[in-house]
């Protein structure tokens, strides 16, 4: 790799190939979450917690495919913030790197409890210590490096198919149907269960994130994210339906339910594989979860919008170590809130899903405002057949995560709605700060080395959909 030394315009350099980032993909999407929610959202949601986790795909489907469209045509690090502000509208853009820590520190609370439920059953040690070794842990390794990460995350997703494997096939044999009836013994649970089961499909956003980093992206993208998503729902699905139907959903409520489930036909060792499968659902969650949030609020600091020394690039080990370090810190302050499993969850999974609302609405505009980019993309949809449905479908299951939200957990869409107008009293102070025409100019235009040049795309692809290329696609005024 090479070494960059600030983060003014320069990149990452690429280094994972395809089977690094599925990987990397299937090991951060089949994560910590789905060990630890099962149990606490069967208690209220019961046995329809597998449809729950069915519908939770659909959204998760959008995001795909969005991600799949944008990344395929635009690929670069820092993406969703990128496209948003691009594409969208840059306060909406901001709005990215400026809740990205909150859903960080939650996303890292949860899975530090997981680590200690799970952990728990090998040793006997108090949680709290458990937790802080992980959140260590995880600021280590993403300080000193991507290549380190893709390394410790290929050995332990083995790990992890393994574990689920050893709970899913035999459990399937286990299953009492009888466990299934009432199947919607509460509406609201199953609503909220919803929202909070989209949170595991949000490893899918990792590919958007890393672009710069990917070998050959325009192809491993689309590629990567049709298989990832394949075999993270038959996992998904196959985890909560023998979940639900070897214990009553009555006698679940905690975050370890899945080893108690697998005591229940396995032989002695079954919760301690389960266990294992756990921890290692943890580690290859951490090790991307600053990973790409940190890319995010690098690229945020090279547009000026945050301070500059969030894009710098440490010196040996090229990472954003400052980005990485309020991402990784301020969790070992909070550790007393990490008890709040499924509110977080659904905090993490309104804020997410409204993002790539703005997402969608920017891919909407992609035609338009980067003709070139949108012509020169090897997978592109057309705007007015399945780009459409694609947006419409991504508005409607935004605005019934909101409905669902503010019926059944109010206090968290307001924080979310308060946290938007800090981030607009911020957005106006920075703008202040700064030459406000070159701050907008650099949040609405692509670096250099991400361009396409529109000749180049019309001589491969012609008028991908009949819009006429504007003169400057990159200097859009949306």
């Amino acid at each position: 790799m090479s070494t960059i030394t600030d983060g003014d315009g320069k990149t990452l350099s690429s280094s994972i190939g395809i089977v690094g980032v599925l990987a990397l993909l299937v090991g951060n999407a089949i994560s910590v979450p789905i060990f630890v929610l099962p149990g606490p959202l069967a208690g209220t949601a019961g046995p329809a917690l597998v449809l729950a986790i069915t519908v939770a795909a659909i959204p998760a489907g959008f995001v795909v495919l969005y991600n799949a469209l944008l990344g395929s045509a635009m690929p670069v690090a820092g993406g969703l913030y990128v496209y948003i502000s691009r594409l969208t509208a840059p306060y909406w853009g901001f709005l990215v790197p400026f809740t990205i820590p909150l859903v960080a520190w939650a996303s890292l609370l949860i899975t530090a409890t997981g680590f200690a439920e799970y952990t728990r059953i090998f040793f006997d040690v108090p949680s709290m210590w458990l937790i802080y070794v992980l959140l260590g842990f995880v600021l280590l390794v993403n300080v000193v490096g991507l290549r380190v990460v893709a390394q410790v995350q290929i050995v332990f997703f083995v790990g992890l198919v393994v574990a689920l494997l050893t709970f899913i096939v035999p459990g399937a044999t286990a299953i009492d149907t009888a466990n299934y009836t009432p199947f919607f013994p509460d509406y609201g649970g199953f609503g909220l269960a919803v929202v909070a089961l989209f949170y595991p499909f949000l490893g899918f956003g990792l590919l958007v994130e890393l672009g710069e980093e990917i070998e050959d992206p325009r192809r491993t993208i689309p590629l990567v994210l049709g298989l990832g998503i394949g075999i993270v729902v038959l996992f998904y699905v196959g985890l909560i339906a023998v979940l639900v139907g070897v214990v009553p959903y009555a006698e679940l409520g905690n975050e370890a339910d899945l080893a108690l489930a697998a005591s229940r036909y396995l032989p002695w060792w079954g919760e301690y594989v389960v266990a294992a499968g756990a921890i290692f659902a943890v580690v290859t969650t951490v090790n991307t979860t600053l990973l790409v949030f940190s890319r995010t609020l690098m690229r945020a600091s090279r547009d000026g919008i945050l301070p500059a020394s969030l894009s710098k690039i440490h010196p040996r080990f090229d990472t954003p170590h400052y980005a990485v370090a309020v991402l990784g810190v301020p969790p070992f302050a909070l550790v007393p809130l990490a008890n709040e499993i499924v509110g977080l969850s659904v905090f993490i999974g309104l804020a997410s899903l409204t993002a790539y609302f703005f997402c969608a609405i920017g891919l909407w505009n992609l035609p338009r405002e980067f003709p070139a980019h949108y012509a020169n993309a090897p997978f592109r949809l057309r705007r007015y057949r399945g780009l459409l449905l694609a947006v419409l479908g991504g508005g409607v299951a935004t605005g019934a995560f909101w409905l669902v939200t503010l019926l059944q957990r109010p206090v968290v869409g307001v924080v979310l709605i308060g946290w938007f107008g800090v981030a607009y009293v911020y957005y106006r102070y920075r703008l202040a700060r700064t030459d406000r025409i070159e701050t907008y100019r650099t949040m609405t235009t692509l670096d250099v080395h991400e361009r396409v040049e529109e000749s180049e795309a019309q001589r491969a692809s012609g008028d991908a959909n009949g819009d006429t290329p504007r003169a400057n696609a990159g200097e859009s005024g949306d």
